[in-house]
């Protein structure tokens, strides 16, 4: 897996992202050109304004187009995505985008008949739910995520009948780095936190044959590790809360600037810039509520 250096043409260097402790052990690419994006840009395919990559079409932006990863992932995916969830929130293209040749999106009503549905596996916890270590890897050809909030995925799981004969997986409990608020435990995933876990967990318990974990499937945080970066440093340095339900200790405020940090004036999320035409909720990504 190539990195991409931090000169562009010109030999004029790109601010990178500051290295955060929770993104240091992971080899993630340079994600300098995306703080070169000023403006949204119109996607050629299907005309609506994005500013880092269209999440209709699934394509990067014009201007970061060749510096955005590509993965081959070893096991394709299905993302089953309510269809109450914005497109602009999703953080399930993340996956899209950096992995088109292995990953597709369908919407609820659109979700495939398996030939074979005993060779899926549905990411979802369970009684009957097995991490990947437990279960033969000849025995599954493909994997599914569905994207929603907990309620949502609960309700897809329940009743889509393509889904009945699936057999469930699980993976390894973890604490988000998601910034939406949510009500529920931080062991509850955003849905590319989920995606990224599971490929890693794939590595591990398939491709490591006993060594330590590589890497190779790091790049699937390269949009989510900068939009995390992207709201750290913008209410790092302004020194102040991200919500008003803001949970404790998530923005790495300076020590000396801590105890002020709750006398400041407050912002929603959507004050953040995004890159949709539509809504504020780009950088917002998708609550993907994967109970681990």
């Amino acid at each position: 897996m190539s990195d991409n250096c931090s000169e562009s043409s010109g030999n004029r260097k790109r601010p990178a992202s500051p290295a955060l402790s929770k993104f240091d052990d992971l080899k993630i690419q340079d994600d300098s050109i995306l703080h070169e994006h000023s403006d949204r840009e119109v996607c050629p395919k299907c005309q609506k304004s994005a500013m880092y990559f269209c999440y209709r079409c699934f394509t990067p932006s014009t201007a970061s187009a060749g510096h955005v990863p590509r993965l081959d992932l070893p096991v394709p995916m299905d993302i089953i995505k309510h269809e109450k969830e914005l497109d602009g929130k999703s953080t399930a293209a993340h996956a899209r985008v950096i992995a088109p040749s292995d990953v597709n999106i369908y919407g609820w009503q659109e979700i495939p008949e398996y030939e074979n549905p005993d060779q899926v596996l549905l990411l979802f916890p369970g009684p009957d739910a097995k991490t990947l270590s437990e279960i033969p890897r000849e025995s599954f050809t493909r994997l599914v995520v569905i994207d929603g909030t907990w309620k949502q995925a609960s309700k897809i799981a329940r009743l889509s009948p393509q889904l009945k004969n699936v057999r469930k997986v699980t993976i390894v409990p973890r604490k988000t780095l998601f910034w939406r608020y949510q009500s529920l435990s931080d062991n509850y995933l955003a849905t590319i936190e989920a995606i990224y876990y599971l490929y890693r967990e794939y590595a591990e318990a398939f491709e490591m044959n006993g060594n330590p974990y590589d890497g190779r499937y790091d790049n699937l945080l390269f949009y989510f590790k900068f939009f995390y970066n992207m709201i750290q440093n913008k209410y790092r340095k302004e020194n102040r809360p991200y919500t008003h339900r803001q949970r404790k200790g998530y923005i790495e405020y300076d020590e000396a600037d801590s105890e002020n940090t709750l006398e400041s004036g407050e912002v929603e999320s959507g004050d953040l810039e995004s890159g949709d035409s539509e809504t504020n909720d780009q950088t917002s990504g998708n609550a993907a509520r994967t109970a681990l």
